[in-house]
């Protein structure tokens, strides 16, 4: 194969939330940043409107990436230009309190998440993306409906903040905003970027960062063919300063394993599996009308965080339950039903490593809940169903294997709460990954320091989800760019000094 040779000051490994707000600002500095993607740029008018279509193009593996174990859980990752942030809801959270507090307190990170300018990097960020509050206007029949429940329960339900202010409502968020309203990163901060001069290369996988007398001097792997993904070239590129990688908690791993990194690196990954139920309502819901998601009801005592979630018909389809004219029956009312979904914070850790046998990015993730988590998730699927109820569902499907795939009455829900779930029972998803690469000051206890620098190799950063010494509970992108920006800033501002000082 032929062999393609670049270099740069800083070569940033991925374009999701930490790469792409890496190059934001390192190239905002004035400096020369060349970044690497290996899934492909997606044009807006090029995504197609059908789901399924616009997974093949933009999920990684076709979203049949799963855990390994008795019970596999599958992963959602985006890979292409923007990663996760072109595929998700565009959901803003701020890295909740108690979350900084423990961090602190436990891993050595007040440096890291220093209130002022983390507040400060929260405040630019959210001014760059347009981040707001979804209006009642976007709501759409699905959001409504989990509001009433929240009145008529008490629960602490409230409109979800996204970065789509501009948000017209297309329940289109899984293929790519039609009119670029969410401000993923494929359509905000990497533009940004290149205007400021950074450079990017995409279908190029990197498979190693190069280490040379403990400094990372650049990264090697492949160039992609766009249709069968084999490789048609081989990648070296240079870093005259530093390479930063930015991954995923998945795949950031395995390269930095691939490197030769051991130690924490791989280790304690986290997850934040998630369940839906589907309800059916007399009157029309219309899930294709309003955001897709634009409610939501944080539980941080119970570790839950529910959240409605529109579904496209061929996604909502094999949710129904049925089989033949039965099941048909159930489609004719496609229009009638709700799906609300919500996320677990669990206290599992699992680890990564590189998979024995493919290669590049192919990672073997092992994960398992634990007895306490699946008290925890049953608890979730509980209060769906009895929220659909309380919103005036005439029928739930709570989608766990043995027990009844219809409930028809809030007093059948019970049957849920006297029941043992096991991981095998519930179908699970995990969208929010974490901490195999977690910060700290320890480098025993830790594979990167305060400024997300990798210990022992000069010039070698981590900046995205896998710096996270925990999982939050809520959301990730935002803490993941904030925390970002306040490391890029400061790596910025030590290169400056020493070309200043050369």
């Amino acid at each position: 194969m032929r062999v393609v040779d670049d270099v740069a000051d800083f070569v940033i490994v991925g374009t999701g939330a930490g790469g792409a707000t890496a190059a934001r600002v390192l190239a905002g500095a004035g400096r020369d940043v060349l970044m690497l993607e290996e899934g492909p740029q997606l044009r807006t008018a090029e995504r197609p409107a059908e789901v399924l279509d616009a997974m093949a193009m933009a999920f990684r593996d076709f979203a049949t990436s799963t855990t390994r174990g008795s019970t596999p859980l599958p992963m959602l990752q985006g890979r292409c230009v923007g990663g996760a942030t072109a595929i998700n809801s565009g959901i803003i959270w701020r890295l909740p309190e108690d979350v900084r507090d423990e961090w602190i307190a436990q891993h050595g990170l007040s440096h890291l998440v220093e209130r002022r300018a983390l507040d400060d990097a929260f405040d630019q960020i959210e001014r760059e993306l347009e981040v707001t509050e979804t209006s009642t206007a976007l709501f759409g029949g699905n959001s409504e409906r989990m509001a009433e429940a929240c009145r008529v329960l008490g629960l602490p339900g409230q409109p979800m903040t996204r970065n789509a202010a501009r948000c017209k409502g297309s329940a289109r968020c899984l293929q790519g905003c039609p009119g670029e309203a969410r401000q993923s990163m494929d359509v905000s901060y990497i533009p940004r970027a290149q205007r400021d001069g950074a450079r990017l290369l995409t279908l190029a996988r990197v498979d190693r960062v190069l280490i040379e007398w403990g400094r990372a001097v650049g990264v090697e792997g492949v160039l992609l063919d766009p249709v069968t993904r084999r490789p048609v070239a081989q990648l070296r590129v240079m870093a005259r300063e530093a390479v930063i990688v930015a991954a995923s908690a998945i795949q950031t791993p395995v390269i930095l394993r691939r490197s030769g990194l051991r130690g924490m690196v791989g280790e304690r990954f986290q997850a934040h599996p998630g369940c839906a139920v589907v309800g059916r309502f007399d009157e029309p819901i219309e899930m294709s009308h309003g955001a897709t998601q634009g409610y939501e009801v944080p539980l941080r005592d119970r570790r839950l965080k529910v959240e409605t979630l529109a579904l496209p018909p061929e996604l909502l389809a094999p949710r129904l339950p049925g089989a033949g004219a039965a099941w048909q029956s159930r489609l004719a009312e496609m229009d009638h039903y709700a799906q609300w979904s919500f996320i677990c914070r669990m206290e599992a850790h699992g680890r990564v490593r590189p998979a024995l046998f493919g290669g590049g990015s192919d990672a073997a993730v092992h994960f398992t809940p634990t007895a306490r988590d699946m008290e925890r998730v049953k608890d979730g699927i509980g209060l769906v169903c009895r929220m659909m109820f309380a919103a005036g569902a005439r029928e739930v499907f709570p989608g766990i294997g043995e027990l009844p795939s219809v409930l028809k009455s809030v007093a059948e829900v019970d049957a849920i709460d006297r029941a043992t779930l096991r991981p095998q029972h519930v179908n699970m998803i995990t969208s929010h990954l974490f901490g195999t690469a977690r910060a700290g000051s320890d480098p025993r206890a830790s594979a990167v320091d305060e400024n997300l620098a990798v210990h022992d190799v000069r010039g070698l950063h981590v900046m995205d989800a896998s710096v996270f010494p925990t999982n939050l509970g809520v959301n990730p992108q935002h803490s993941i760019m904030a925390l970002t920006w306040v490391a890029a800033s400061r790596l910025a501002n030590r290169s400056l000094h020493r070309q200043v000082a050369a």
